[in-house]
């Protein structure tokens, strides 16, 4: 009796290693189509297990549409009734924006007040009646050319710019400084402390190059072409309300300008 349970307990032990062999060899076995169980990898764990396949890496299309996504949640991508107004510095600086905006699919308006300062505009509802008139959604201004040597600024002109601020109400905008060709007596300081961050480019720096006209003042038109391209540049970077301003193939364009004669 004690010989017969030996002899199973034999065979029981040899069918165990029998299966443990082929679980364990089952790659092998399966090159001649033999399939095996999960014996091994119950008993033992799974050692052949394959891993999930990793998260796909990131292709060129992939990383093109992941910038697409976060370019359009920083800059407003719709088209822009935009109005440009200023001084004469928009001579040179309006036609290289009519390029923008042509280029980029926005409309824009120029006006051009002759000698005009934030005293000349803060005075008057100019301003207000052209944003009724045009209904722009993004305004440009360029001023303060004519103010760089005035004495007192802040006594004399920060009521007229808060005017100006007033009219423009809540349109997004930015305020280009004055191409500085001598120091100022403190426009570019009034405009810088009296804008929220990124509504005033500062356009005096060390940094920024110009070619004067035969005045001296103003920049050439290439030179005031190249003022542009910066600040177009800047306002899709920095700018509170960044907006599209692709560089334009075109040198320069035409638009609808409004030319008031110099202020008196």
């Amino acid at each position: 009796m004690k010989k017969a349970y030996i002899g199973l307990f034999s065979l029981l032990s040899l069918a165990l290693i029998f299966f443990i062999f082929l679980s364990i060899n089952g790659n092998t076995l399966e090159r001649w189509n033999i399939k095996t169980g999960s014996f091994a990898r119950v008993l033992f764990g799974d050692t052949t297990r394959r891993r999930p396949p990793s998260p796909a890496k990131d292709t060129t299309a992939t990383k093109s549409l992941k910038a697409a996504a976060d370019f359009s949640q920083t800059v407003d991508t719709a088209r822009k009734s935009i109005l440009f107004i200023g001084d004469s510095m928009l001579e040179g600086l309006g036609p290289r924006m009519a390029a923008y905006a042509e280029e980029n699919g926005h409309t824009l308006v120029n006006v051009i007040w002759y000698s005009s300062t934030t005293e000349v505009w803060g005075r008057t509802e100019k301003l207000k009646e052209y944003i009724d008139e045009y209904h722009p959604d993004y305004i440009f201004v360029s001023l303060g050319g004519n103010e760089l040597f005035v004495s007192n600024i802040r006594d004399r002109r920060q009521k007229y710019l808060d005017n100006m601020l007033s009219q423009i109400g809540d349109i997004p905008f930015v305020w280009i400084g004055p191409p500085n060709w001598k120091p100022d007596t403190g426009i570019n300081e009034m405009l810088a402390e009296t804008l929220r961050p990124g509504q005033f480019y500062l356009s005096y720096t060390p940094d920024q190059h110009y070619d004067r006209a035969r005045d001296g003042a103003h920049p050439t038109r290439a030179s005031a072409s190249a003022w542009m391209d910066r600040v177009c540049a800047w306002v899709m970077k920095s700018a509170a309300h960044r907006i599209v301003l692709h560089r334009p193939k075109a040198a320069r364009a035409t638009c609808h300008t409004v030319v008031l004669a110099p202020a008196k």
